[in-house]
């Protein structure tokens, strides 16, 4: 376990036995490793979680009647409002918290409970709209709805559990920058990926066949083991000290709204002055866009255009994640090495092809194999890459406020133009086809649900020409080498 030791101590040899250092914590080899066990179970719970709505849910929508236009506004923008909303003022609140158990573990601590009671209630949905329609006055109001009472109660549930899942998201991630010591991020970040990449394995190879007929069951596993995970987090992991809030921060007088007035001021200042940050911003809006805003429909295209068996699907969408525990580890050791920049720009060069190719060229099952293992393995390494881009450039002081600047930049883009534009074009789009005779293919049968490959591809492609703004201004800030984060 890990020693807190005062600021002071941090120029001063450390103590006997302790070889790894994040900030004031010092950790025996042992003791990084019980550290690393508990983060990286904590992360297959939290991979569990955030593939219910990309892989999961939309089938269950979809089989209660659902329109695409309404899973694009469930899975994608609920997702990205209730980012806007909660994650900027909690990261500059997180970020300059002072208490006995840290800044981050508290929230964590009174989030995990709610996350996993609204996440079990949710596949109920259709019997809590039942339930509320036996009302003569609040039946006749839910009939009167555009939306159906079951659809509405989904959006309701998804959006309670989401909201708590949002403080959760902030809070880990920020820990973990916090508890890992730099010299192993990029590899703590692969491993933690390849337990993400577990987490994955089960929902798409043993879940995705049920979602439609037992999702009761998977959801309330994942919320219990929601809840044992993150509380155990909580238990066994500890925060060292930090420096104290800087006297700007906290300056403005006594009155709430100057104190608001304030911090808006600092945030703005320090989040949205400098071009390196606003072009990660870019970047990773691009890569949440596709991952929240349009991947949820990439598993209609193999089920209503090729024909395939959903459990069929769902085996293949999860060989990606089998061949990146192999991989995951020396691609790591390579973010360490080279830096995230290097590995995300490859990434990038990679799922972009992949996804543009298979626009054109997936006719089958064999097809949709190779074109899932292509674009799976690079989406792996392009969510390693990205996440220690911003262990990389963001100030680790600032770094939940940071992300929470981003998150207001992703958030709109992704719930105001992302998702509605790609669930409009997909239902303006129903029952259109276009044949296209490809060399060496034969005839490629076009539908709206392969156009989300061309999507995908768009945005990944985007997302590759940020980077290349991020690399200069890197270097402009003395980067690789001499790089000082701005603030």
């Amino acid at each position: 376990m890990p020693e807190t030791v005062p600021p002071s101590a941090l120029t001063s040899a450390p103590p006997a036995g302790a070889v790894y250092r994040a900030g004031t914590l010092t950790y025996t080899r042992r003791g990084l490793t019980t550290v690393f066990a508990w983060l990286l179970a904590g992360e297959v719970v939290f991979t569990l979680i955030d593939m219910l709505e990309p892989k999961l849910l939309p089938v269950m929508l979809k089989v209660h009647g659902a329109s695409d236009k309404e899973i694009a506004v469930i899975v994608g923008s609920f997702n990205a409002v209730l980012q806007l909303l909660i994650m900027p003022p909690l990261g500059y609140y997180s970020d300059r918290l002072r208490t006995r158990w840290g800044r981050r573990i508290p929230l964590l601590f009174w989030a995990t409970p709610f996350v996993a009671l609204f996440l079990a209630i949710t596949p109920f949905a259709p019997e809590l709209a039942t339930w509320m329609r036996g009302f003569d006055r609040l039946g006749g109001w839910l009939q009167s709805l555009p939306i159906s009472p079951t659809i509405l109660f989904f959006a309701i549930l998804v959006l309670l559990y989401r909201s708590f899942q949002t403080v959760t998201n902030v809070t880990f991630f920020g820990l973990l920058r916090d508890v890992v010591p730099d010299t192993h991020m990029g590899r703590f970040l692969a491993l933690f990926r390849l337990f993400g990449a577990g987490g994955t394995f089960i929902i798409t190879y043993w879940l995705l066949g049920h979602a439609g007929t037992n999702s009761k069951p998977i959801f309330i596993g994942i919320a219990v083991l929601n809840l044992l995970g993150f509380s155990a987090i909580c238990w066994f992991v500890r925060e060292g000290s930090y420096p104290p809030v800087e006297a700007a921060a906290m300056a403005g007088g006594s009155h709430r709204r100057s104190r608001f007035w304030r911090a808006t001021t600092i945030f703005i200042s320090e989040s949205y002055r400098h071009p390196i940050y606003l072009w990660v911003y870019f970047v990773r809006t691009c890569l949440y866009g596709a991952l929240l805003g349009l991947s949820g429909f990439i598993v209609f295209f193999p089920q209503y255009e090729l024909g395939m068996d959903l459990t069929e699907v769902g085996h293949m969408l999860s060989w990606p994640s089998l061949v990146w525990l192999f991989i995951a580890y020396p691609v790591g050791r390579l973010v360490d090495s080279r830096g995230a920049i290097h590995v995300l720009r490859l990434g990038l060069v990679l799922i972009t092809l992949g996804y543009g190719l298979s626009f054109f060229f997936v006719v089958g099952p064999k097809t949709f194999l190779l074109s899932s293992l292509v674009t799976g393995v690079a989406f792996w390494v392009v969510m390693l890459a990205q996440l220690k881009l911003t262990q990389e450039i963001f100030h680790p002081m600032r770094y939940s406020q940071l992300a929470g600047a981003n998150t207001i930049v992703q958030s709109l883009m992704i719930a105001v133009v992302i998702s509605p534009a790609a669930g409009w074009t997909l239902d303006a789009l129903k029952g259109w086809q276009h044949t296209l005779t490809m060399p060496g293919i034969g005839a490629v049968v076009l539908g709206p649900y392969r156009l989300v490959n061309l999507m995908l591809g768009g945005l990944y492609g985007l997302a590759w020409l940020g980077l290349l703004r991020v690399r200069h201004h890197w270097h402009r800030l003395n980067g690789p080498d001499h790089y000082v984060a701005p603030l």
